[in-house]
């Protein structure tokens, strides 16, 4: 179906209420010949199902994301990474280039992929509504999917509450984002999943652990019980360790000549409780693809982080290419290079833009932050600058040149290149 056959306000009405939309079954060959047994076993013993369950909890997910200052972080990293240097809509038709660009432009595209790779990390799969001429981001955690045995996409189910108020998508209205495909089921797999015991484990070093070190660090001591002729007993020394037990942070201590108290300060468990946090913390990291030197060392975590960003794009590209693409015509989905922070790479990426026609000339000067049209007024070379890099020679004559470049002269108006 052509982009013309929605745009600009040509909406479609498939989603019902209650009831489920129309629904053909295609040719086996399209979907193989595999059978998916637990669908099967269901649809044999009669059990009633609607839609495949999720994967896994996703309120715990989401308490997770919202309560962990460092998963969320963790989790939006990457997303913002692969949305964040743009994209460009590749086809031979110019007519429809301009069309599709500029609904995602106007639709503020970046910001959807942005929400829609973060609902994926978070709840295994992300979704979009094609209204026709807008896509809409849509809950994970309500929405569910249902297929046929061989795996075809009948419905997808937003649930609101009762059967009867429950919307109904068909399966050309929601674009759906697997994060990490799992065996045949219809999710994907949360990022966050993993990690639960580690979270758990964190909350309880910070919460208990953290909690009873800090009642202790300040005021942590070594005791000594006793005179050299008058050991004391097991049941005397029980006595005192109670006694010091249950001191206060900051409470007097008052004792007698036979008892000698040392205060430690930085004990080596305190040294070990922060090790331990440490460990946890770079599992973490590793878990969610960000390594821990992302924050120091940035160019040691580019091997694990950058291929991950990427293949975040990839499944971008794949979901948008398969399910949205082909209902607005012969185009495709592209993201542009990441991270590209040389401009000596930058400019042959850009040529190679111009070359093939995926960027126009003045959509070059525009990304640089250029005038597209060209330079709308001559601007003056500095006084005595050195314009052609040579040393102690009178470049008085060559003041008088004005640089055509749209933005700053990038001459060496000291004189003094080495």
């Amino acid at each position: 179906m052509a982009l013309q056959d929605y745009w600009p306000f040509r909406r479609r009405s498939f989603a019902t209420v209650g009831s489920n939309p129309s629904y053909s079954k295609d040719e086996p060959r399209s979907y193989g010949e595999g059978v998916i047994r637990r669908i099967r076993l269901q649809q044999k013993y009669g059990i009633a199902m609607n839609f495949e369950k999720h994967i896994g909890d996703s309120k715990t997910y989401m308490d997770v994301y919202l309560s962990d200052p460092l998963v969320r972080t963790l989790i939006d990293l990457p997303c913002l990474y692969a949305s964040k240097d743009g994209w460009d809509i590749v086809t031979d038709d110019e007519a429809l280039q301009e069309s599709v660009t500029q609904m995602f432009s106007d639709i503020n595209i970046d910001q959807l992929i942005y929400g829609w790779l973060r609902n994926g990390r978070i709840f295994g799969t992300g979704y979009l509504e094609w209204t026709g001429d807008n896509l809409v981001l849509r809950s994970s955690q309500n929405m569910y999917i249902q297929r046929d045995e061989n795996g075809q996409i009948m419905h997808y189910y937003q649930r609101v509450g009762d059967p009867k108020e429950d919307i109904r998508f068909e399966e050309e209205e929601i674009i759906h984002l697997l994060n990490n495909t799992f065996d045949d089921y219809a999710y994907g797999l949360s990022d966050i999943h993993p990690i639960l015991y580690l979270v758990d484990l964190k909350d309880y070093a910070e919460r208990d652990v953290g909690a009873a070190l800090n009642k202790y660090a300040v005021s942590r001591f070594d005791i000594s019980c006793g005179l050299p002729d008058m050991p004391y007993g097991p049941d005397k020394i029980n006595e005192i360790v109670d006694t010091f037990n249950s001191l206060e942070p900051g409470e007097d201590i008052i004792h007698g000549n036979d008892i000698e108290v040392k205060e430690m300060q930085g004990t080596q468990r305190a040294f070990e409780y922060g090790k331990y946090m440490d460990d946890i913390t770079k599992k973490i990291h590793m878990a969610l693809k960000v390594p821990i030197t992302m924050w120091e060392k940035p160019e040691q975590a580019r091997p694990i982080f950058e291929p991950y960003v990427r293949y975040l794009q990839a499944s971008v590209e794949a979901a948008l290419n398969s399910q949205l693409l082909p209902q607005l015509g012969d185009a495709k989905f592209k993201f542009r290079q990441i991270n590209v922070s040389d401009s000596f790479i930058k400019a042959k990426t850009d040529m190679v833009y111009l070359a093939e026609g995926v960027l126009s000339p003045e959509e070059v000067r525009l990304e640089r932050g250029m005038n597209p049209g060209g330079v709308s007024e001559l601007q003056d070379t500095a006084k005595n600058a050195n314009v052609s890099g040579g040393k102690d020679e009178d470049k008085k004559e060559e003041s008088k040149r004005t640089e055509n470049r749209g933005n700053a002269p990038a001459a060496n108006a000291t004189g003094d290149r080495k």
